[in-house]
């Protein structure tokens, strides 16, 4: 059976509850969604109030998805937001494991293990990013890097719960406004990798959770990137933080994937 494609981006912080609600509303008229494939954005915490409520009230078939999450469900952690808390708003998906979170607030494998894990329990349907950095990559561990992170990060998973399993292959020296666009053959291998050391863990219920790429997409080059066989959607930055930009880029993708554009 073919896999299902999925295709969204991550705000990161930017857009207020009403930008991100207006996006959220211009891109319900202006997309098309075939059948199977499954969009998704997540906005900041701030906007998720407004656009959950306005998907919940159009009925909506974009999942909405959060930033990140704690593993605790209370407790004094200043400024931190638990899975209850997500669920209260009616959130669809978390993001886990993102590189800025790994780098830049120092999460390690261990905390992202201990947040899928919670995510899960509740029922949440998690989007895990995996990558590995520019000096990983030239020393050539970057396999190693991804192997290690998906193997720490999906420890004592309930094998039950891979329905609720996407997982990003974003090389950290590839994103960003800074990163260095990699190519289909870059990505392709890493790709195998994924999907091999899952499977590995978890039979052919392994090998059917969706891998997604993201990592200086564009218009331009996410059809190389769909075409790849492990591949099963695309996590887009910058290019898709509007509506045109989102639509160009989903458009490219759905005439490799699909043979048909948006609509």
């Amino acid at each position: 059976m073919a896999r299902r494609f999925l295709f969204g981006t991550n705000f990161k912080m930017n857009q207020t509850p009403a930008e991100s609600a207006a996006f959220l509303e211009a891109l319900a008229g202006a997309v098309v969604i075939p059948d199977g494939a499954q969009l998704f954005v997540i906005p900041p915490f701030t906007s998720l109030p407004a656009v959950t409520d306005l998907a919940g009230a159009t009925n909506s078939p974009v999942w909405i998805g959060a930033q990140n999450m704690h593993w605790a469900d209370a407790g004094a952690y200043t400024g931190e937001i638990s899975a209850a808390m997500l669920q209260a708003l009616g959130v669809d998906l978390v993001l886990l494991g993102h590189a800025e979170r790994r780098g830049l607030f120092h999460e390690s494998d261990r905390d992202i293990n201990r947040k899928v894990l919670t995510a899960f329990e509740r029922g949440l349907r998690v989007l895990l990013c995996v990558g590995e950095t520019a000096d990983e990559r030239a020393f050539d561990v970057g396999g190693e890097t991804v192997a290690r992170q998906l193997k720490i990060g999906l420890h004592d998973i309930d094998p039950a719960r891979l329905p609720l399993l996407q997982i990003a292959y974003e090389p950290v020296w590839s994103i960003g406004a800074a990163g260095v666009p990699a190519r289909p053959d870059d990505v392709e291998p890493m790709a195998r990798l994924i999907r091999d050391v899952v499977g590995e863990r978890f039979g052919e219920a392994g090998r059917d959770v969706p891998v997604l790429y993201g990592g200086s997409v564009d218009a331009a080059n996410a059809a190389g990137f769909v075409a790849l066989p492990d591949i099963d959607g695309l996590f887009v930055g910058r290019a898709a933080w509007t509506v045109d930009g989102f639509r160009s880029v989903l458009d490219a993708s759905l005439r490799e994937r699909f043979g048909r554009s948006i609509g």
